[in-house]
Order: structure tokens, then sequence, then C-alpha cells
């Protein structure tokens, strides 16, 4: 009865997948990780990184913001504060974009539509960090340009108001990334966890019962690591 145990299995396995291929189902957005929870893999990694340098950029913004803010400051010293405002904007950008890159790469690995969202959010966020850039560079040079100290103030303040801009679209690049990175880690046997699987499954815009058939095929399958990958394989199979 044992040995007939995991040939029955894979008959499910097969069953399932071959009904659940037969239905076009699109999938919910899901958020299962922060970057603090991101997996040490490429994508997961360069989830961090730009969460690092959107700190960085932020602090970079509220420290021009003070300086132009005070009456001491000539316009040599607006244009420097600018100028640095710029180059954290564009840090940002460079950055963020990589982060968007990573969690393509990771959506198509993972070939889910959760991740898909994912990587969509992160290419937006991207493209947003890159115009907050270029209007950051602008105000720079506009900064450089001025004569009057007030006019330099306001160019300056008006790049830091950017190089915040990217670094918000960069942390929200980084967690759109750190989730792409996550779905992708938890559909395969090395990083498999049913919790998360399921989480997965549950924001799907499919029936109810399917999902709870879906589940049921992880759950079986969770406890017998020969059969996981195919049963993970039917879950992105599912997804797409």
């Amino acid at each position: 009865m044992r040995k007939a145990l995991p040939l029955i299995v894979i008959l499910v396995l097969a069953a399932a997948g071959w009904w659940w291929s037969q239905s076009q189902q699109d999938t919910g957005d899901t958020e299962i990780a922060t970057v603090e929870d991101a997996p040490e893999t490429p994508a997961g990694q360069a989830a961090e990184i730009a969460a690092e340098t959107a700190t960085t950029a932020a602090e970079v913004a509220s420290q021009t913001e003070t300086e132009t803010q005070d009456p001491a400051e000539g316009t040599a010293e607006a244009s420097d504060a600018a100028s640095s405002a710029a180059d954290a904007a564009a840090d940002a950008a460079a950055v963020a974009a990589d982060a968007a890159a990573e969690a393509v790469r990771a959506s198509d690995e993972a070939g889910v539509d959760a991740a898909s969202s994912a990587a969509e959010e992160a290419e937006a966020a991207a493209e947003a960090a890159i115009e907050a850039a270029d209007r950051a560079a602008d105000a720079a040079a506009e900064a450089g340009d001025e004569t009057a100290p007030a006019a330099a103030d306001d160019a300056a303040a008006e790049a830091a108001t950017a190089a915040d801009d990217a670094a918000e679209a960069t942390s929200t690049a980084a967690d759109a990334a750190a989730t792409a990175a996550e779905i992708e880690a938890v559909l395969t046997p090395e990083g498999f966890d049913a919790a998360q699987v399921i989480e997965i499954i549950e924001t799907a815009s499919i029936p109810d019962t399917q999902k709870a058939t879906l589940k049921r095929l992880v759950e079986s399958a969770a406890e017998n690591p020969a059969l996981l990958r195919a049963a993970l394989n039917q879950v992105k199979a599912v997804m797409q």
C-alpha cells in the first residue's frame, strides 16, 4: 500500500494539472514581502540596495532643504546643495532601474501574474525616479546659473523636492522588487514556504472551489520532496 501511495499522488497531480490548464484565470495583487524579508537572490539583493539608496537620497534632499532655508548661504552654497541633490536623485534612479530589471527577471522565472504585477510596479516606479532625477538635474543647472541668492535657493529647493520624489519612487521600486523576489523564491523547492504559496493561491482571482483543490495539491506534495517541484510547476501554470 505504501508503494502505491506515490503513484496515486502522481496521478492526482497529473489530473489536477490537466484540469487547471483548461482554465484561463487571472491573479490578483499580492504583497507577501518587505525589503527586510527579501531573499538572498539577485532580485532580493537589488531590492535591498534600492532601499538603502532611497534612504540616502531622502537624507540628501532633507539636508538640501535645510541649507536653502539658511539666509547666510550664498549662491555658490545653494548651487552646491542643488548639485548634491541632483547627484543623489540620479543615483536613486539608476538603482531603481536595476531593481526593476531584477523584478522583471524574477517575474519571468516565477511565471505567475502576482510576480508580473510586482515587476510592473517596479518598472513604473523606476520611470518615476528617472523623471524626478531629470527634474533635479534641471533645477541644479538653474541654481548654478543664478546670481541672486534667493533665486538660487529656490532652484536648489526644487532640486531637493525632485530628489525626495526620486527617493520615494526608488523605495517603491525596492518594495516591488522584494515582492517579486519572494514570489520567485517560494515557488521553488529550495525556497518553498507552504504558508506563502497558499497566500499566493488565496489572492488569485479564481473560484473558491478551485483554490481549495490547488491548496490541497500543494499541501499533499509539501511532505514529498520528489513531488514538490511538479506541484509548484502546476501552481505556476495555473497562475499564468
